[in-house]
């Protein structure tokens, strides 16, 4: 017989993570209230020191499941230290007495839960509130990026492609979900200081000359600049100065070198390179996967953080890159014109390396 799908035999860690969130303080609660029936009755019954540790039990389930949770753990230690107690032998409280202790406990276990209750509505609001913020700074991030790509129509979904990219990469480094998603939104706005760079510059065919290069080149201080002290965009800034800085310290704006460059620059550097040479541009046209990859390793040491190199390498052939640059490109976009797919849609691999058609130039990511 088949075995059954893995999906079926192993719960998604979030959900055996919400079952033992709502099970352990359960069993925590009837653990301790068991244990406190246990040296109440051994040490003799009530009136009893040890009765006092049942407000504990109480306070835990009540923190766990509010007002229900401690009234409930309230009633479980009535009935322990009340009746079953009577029913085993145990000594216990006159009738006055055990009322009024029930009823404190009943006050601590209520009270205690309405706190808990409101202090996790007011938790849910400032996320709330916390969420709709993130939310409005991605749009002030898509506007200003796509305000960069519309400076330059050819570069197409160049934007959506390098975050993507980015974010995977950053996700091979080993970076959490929500540290490579922050890198990725960053890595969009990275030619945000060509808003700065005149249109005839950004979209020559031939080479440029000097001055045209230095002005070119002076996007990465004007996105920098652009994005000015606001908080959140701390890793979009970095990347808009940085991303054209090599690792052997000959690119610009500073000359930083290695380890000097943050990593989320390099990231950057190495996917706007790849995405810069596998789809066409004003000055080159589109190179095939497996060429851009040789132009990457050629230059790693040099240009590129060899490591990230090898982790794109990595994330080329597992596949997982490329489907979703595949998925990226099936989204509404700008409206430059459609580019086409970098996956095969036949086999849904790499496509296959095709003739170049002209001297490739020296590696870089746009200008």
């Amino acid at each position: 017989m088949a075995s059954p799908p893995a999906s079926t035999v192993h719960w998604p860690r979030e959900r055996a993570a919400a079952l033992a969130a709502r099970v352990v303080p359960a069993l925590a609660v009837l653990i301790g209230a068991l244990a406190v029936f246990a040296i109440v009755r051994s040490t003799g019954g009530l009136p009893n020191a040890f009765n006092n540790v049942s407000y504990l039990v109480i306070v835990i389930a009540s923190l766990a499941y509010g007002a229900r949770g401690g009234l409930a753990a309230t009633a479980l230690m009535a009935a322990l230290l009340g009746p079953l107690g009577a029913a085993t032998g145990m000594q216990v409280d006159s009738p006055p007495s055990f009322v009024i202790r029930v009823a404190s406990m009943a006050a601590v276990g209520l009270l205690n839960g309405v706190l808990v209750e409101r202090t996790r509505r007011w938790a849910e609001r400032w996320k709330e509130t916390a969420r709709r913020v993130d939310e409005r700074g991605r749009a002030g991030m898509l506007a200003l990026a796509r305000g960069a790509e519309a400076k330059d129509e050819t570069t197409g979904d160049h934007l959506r492609r390098v975050q993507v990219t980015a974010e995977e990469l950053a996700l091979a480094t080993g970076a959490d979900r929500a540290r490579a998603v922050d890198i990725g939104w960053a890595a969009m706005l990275h030619d945000v200081g060509k808003l700065h760079v005149p249109d005839a510059l950004l979209r020559k065919a031939g080479p440029l000359t000097a001055a045209e290069l230095r002005v070119v080149r002076d996007h990465t201080i004007q996105g920098e600049r652009i994005l000015g002290d606001c908080p959140g965009y701390e890793i979009a800034r970095q990347v808009a100065r940085w991303h054209h800085e090599n690792v052997d310290g000959s690119g610009y704006p500073d000359g930083l070198r290695g380890a000097e460059i943050p990593l989320e620059a390099r990231i950057v550097r190495v996917a706007d390179a790849f995405d810069a040479m596998t789809n066409d541009r004003p000055y080159a046209p589109a190179r095939a996967i497996e060429q851009a990859l040789e132009e990457l390793r050629r230059y790693r040491g040099r240009q590129f953080d060899p490591e990230l190199v090898a982790l794109l390498e990595a994330l080329v052939e597992g596949g997982r890159l490329m489907r979703r640059l595949g998925e990226s490109a099936d989204r509404p976009s700008s409206p430059a014109r459609t580019r086409r797919p970098l996956v095969t849609p036949a086999r849904g691999g790499v496509e296959p390396v095709r003739p170049v058609r002209t001297r490739p130039r020296l590696v870089g990511a746009g200008r």
